[in-house]
């Protein structure tokens, strides 16, 4: 399983914080550095938890015994406890201000998006759209708020398909696609596939599905196959990574929006405001 802070995350931010799951989770994630310290019965006492609510929530998240999340969290702790940077070579501007020098990195991220996408790639996602009966986007918890603004604002567009950013969900959705369903996945990295696909087997895509993913740096081979990669070649600076995937959605959203308005008919925007 990889990056067990994004699921530890994700956990959070689907449960309520009145739950065991979800008081465990912020603990881990304020006290990482502890974990290789504490046995089972020690953390459900730090915790204030029962022993047997630990071992639940160890399940919850895919481990058959506590070992196993202690040491993931602590792989995680040592390797991956930074998504994020801004390297000196975009601070192009000294006497700017932060601000200045980061939207300035923004924009020309922005502007090179179209060197490494095809844009005939995302229209023809938009035009799938209407092929398929069954739309499912899926996003980590870096790219899950990507996923849910999809799906929103082809809402606006008159079309309704449907999001999942928990692990669980997205394991039991993909356990059981059909024939007639297209699933576009959004992940920074690449590591949704092995973090959700690690604990459903054998993986038997459905003749006519179609699946697509778009990714700002695909580090990691899918462990599914993959009919369309769309890979925006920016990295993973703050200045690009998820915004040159939100810049993709958006795009798509504007082709399928432009197939069903040809003419721009009263001239507004899809997008929530």
């Amino acid at each position: 399983m990889n990056h067990i802070g994004t699921t530890l995350l994700g956990m959070i931010n689907t449960t309520s914080y009145h739950t065991t799951n979800h008081q465990i989770a912020m603990w881990v994630l304020s006290n990482l550095e502890r974990i290789d310290h504490l046995t089972e019965p020690e953390m459900a006492r730090t915790c204030n938890v029962s022993k047997s609510s630990i071992n639940r929530f160890c399940k919850e998240l895919g481990y058959d015994t506590f070992r196993q999340f202690q040491l993931d969290a602590l792989r995680f702790q040592r390797q991956y406890a930074t998504k994020y940077y801004l390297p000196a070579s975009e601070i192009s501007n000294p006497d700017g201000t932060l601000l200045e020098n980061y939207a300035a990195s923004v924009a020309r991220n922005a502007l090179k998006l179209a060197e490494h996408v095809d844009d005939a790639v995302l229209a023809q996602i938009a035009a799938d759209l209407d092929e398929y009966e069954h739309v499912i986007v899926m996003g980590g918890q870096q790219s899950g708020d990507i996923a849910c603004m999809f799906q929103h604002n082809l809402f606006g567009t008159g079309r309704v398909i449907t999001a999942y950013t928990y692990a669980k969900e997205q394991r039991e959705i993909l356990s059981r696609l059909d024939s007639d369903t297209l699933l576009i996945v959004f992940s920074l990295f690449g590591n949704i596939f092995h973090r959700v696909m690690d604990n459903i087997g054998p993986f038997e895509r459905p003749e006519h599905c179609k699946i697509c993913w778009i990714t700002s740096q695909p580090t990691l081979p899918p462990t599914i196959p993959i009919d369309a990669i769309i890979d925006c070649g920016l990295g993973r600076d703050l200045s690009a990574g998820n915004l040159a995937m939100e810049l993709a959605a958006n795009t798509i959203v504007l082709h399928y929006w432009r197939l069903h308005h040809p003419d721009g008919v009263d001239g507004s925007l899809p997008f929530a405001r």
